[in-house]
C-alpha cells in the first residue's frame, strides 16, 4: 500500500511543482486519506463474529418444541394427584399472559410426570378471543421462575377427537388428556405448574374446562382464584433404573392405569356446602324376615307335652290302685281276724 502511494507521488510529481498550493493538499490526502480502509474492514468482520457467537448457548436461544422431545420412558403409569368436583355451568381458560396461565398442583409420588388430565370440553370456533391451540411447559415451586421442565401441547382439533372418542359432542364435557414431552421429575411434596406461554392466532385464551370453589384441593390452585381448583388428574412414570433403586421386581408388562372407560365422573358441588364426600356406591342390605304363610303349625311341641302329661296321669292313676288294693287288702285281713 505504502508503495502504491508512492508510485502515485512520483507519477504526478511535475504536476505539483506546477501548482504547490495545491500540491500540499494532494499529498497529504494520498497519504492519510486512505489509510484505515483495511482496518474498518477487520473491524467489521470482528463485529460480525461477536453477535454471531452470544454467550449463551444454542440451546438456551433455541425455544424447545414439542416435536424436538419424546414421551417418557416408564416401566409403569399410576395416578398421583386427583380433584374431581367441579361447579356447574362454571368454567375457565388459559391464557399466555404471565399470571394468568398456569395451574398447579403437589406430588405426592416420585417419579416421572406422564400425562394430565383436564374435564372440559372445545371452546367456540367462531370466537374472537379463542386461538385453536395452546403450549407450554412445567416449572417447579414457581410459575414464572422455577426450574423449567418438558414440553406439552393441546389443539381444540384434539379435544373434538379425544370427546368424540368418549362418544360425547365437542360441547360437551369429557375428560382431556395432555401428554408430557421430555422428562419432568417429580418429587414428592414439590408443587408443579402446568403454564401456557403460547396460544396460537394471536388469541388471548384458549380452552374450557371445568373447575370447583371453596379449595376442595389445598395442595393446588388455579390462577383465577387462590380457593379454586380445576378438575385434574395427573399420572406419574418410573423407569426400569427407579424400579430396581426401590428393588421392585417389574412386571410382566407394562401397566398402565386411567382407562377413560373406568374414570370416573366428576361429582358437581352442593352450593350449601363447603366440600362434599363422594357419594358411597354401597348400599345396606335389609334383611329380610322370614314369611310364615304357607308354612305348617309347628305341633311337635303340643305332641310332647300332650305325651309328657298322659305319662303322668298313668303314673298317677297306677299309685292310686296300688294304695287302693294295699288298704283293701289290709282292711279285708283285718276284718276277717
Amino acid at each position: 500500500m505504502i508503495g502504491l502511494r508512492l508510485f502515485a507521488y512520483g507519477k504526478f510529481l511535475p504536476f505539483l511543482n506546477k501548482y504547490k498550493f495545491h500540491s500540499l493538499i494532494l499529498t497529504l490526502s494520498l497519504l492519510f486519506g486512505c489509510g484505515e480502509d483495511a482496518p474498518s474492514k477487520i473491524d467489521s468482520e470482528e463485529g460480525k463474529e461477536t453477535i454471531s457467537t452470544p454467550l449463551e448457548s444454542p440451546n438456551e436461544r433455541k425455544d424447545i418444541s414439542s416435536s424436538d422431545l419424546d414421551l417418557p420412558k416408564v416401566r409403569v403409569e399410576e395416578l398421583d394427584h386427583s380433584q374431581e368436583f367441579f361447579k356447574e355451568q362454571h368454567t375457565t381458560s388459559f391464557s399466555y399472559v404471565p399470571r394468568k396461565n398456569w395451574t398447579s398442583f403437589t406430588a405426592s409420588k416420585n417419579g416421572l410426570l406422564t400425562k394430565i388430565l383436564l374435564y372440559g370440553k372445545a371452546n367456540l370456533i367462531d370466537s374472537p378471543h379463542y386461538g385453536l391451540s395452546m403450549s407450554g411447559f412445567v416449572r417447579a415451586n414457581n410459575p414464572e421462575s422455577g426450574a423449567k421442565y418438558g414440553r406439552w401441547t393441546l389443539s381444540r382439533e384434539n379435544i373434538v377427537n379425544q370427546l368424540a372418542a368418549q362418544g360425547l359432542d365437542e360441547r360437551e364435557s369429557g375428560w382431556l388428556t395432555i401428554r408430557i414431552m421430555g422428562e419432568v421429575p417429580q418429587k414428592v411434596g414439590t408443587r408443579y405448574f402446568l403454564v401456557c406461554d403460547k396460544i396460537t392466532e394471536n388469541k388471548a385464551w384458549f380452552g374450557e374446562f371445568a373447575f370447583a370453589e371453596a379449595n376442595p384441593y389445598e395442595f393446588g390452585s388455579h390462577w383465577l382464584n387462590k380457593d379454586h381448583d380445576l378438575v385434574m388428574r395427573t399420572y406419574v412414570g418410573k423407569t426400569d433404573e427407579q424400579i430396581k433403586a426401590l428393588q421392585v421386581d417389574p412386571p410382566e408388562t407394562n401397566k398402565k392405569t386411567g382407562d377413560k372407560d373406568l374414570l370416573p365422573v366428576p361429582i358437581s358441588q352442593n352450593p350449601q356446602q363447603t366440600i362434599i364426600a363422594p357419594p358411597s356406591n354401597t348400599t345396606p342390605v335389609i334383611p329380610s324376615a322370614p314369611t310364615t304363610e304357607n308354612l305348617p303349625p309347628d305341633t311337635s311341641s303340643l305332641i310332647e307335652e300332650n305325651k309328657t302329661v298322659t305319662t303322668s296321669s298313668m303314673n298317677e292313676d297306677q299309685n292310686r290302685s296300688q294304695k287302693r288294693s294295699m288298704f283293701d287288702r289290709l282292711f279285708k285281713k283285718n276284718k276277717q281276724d
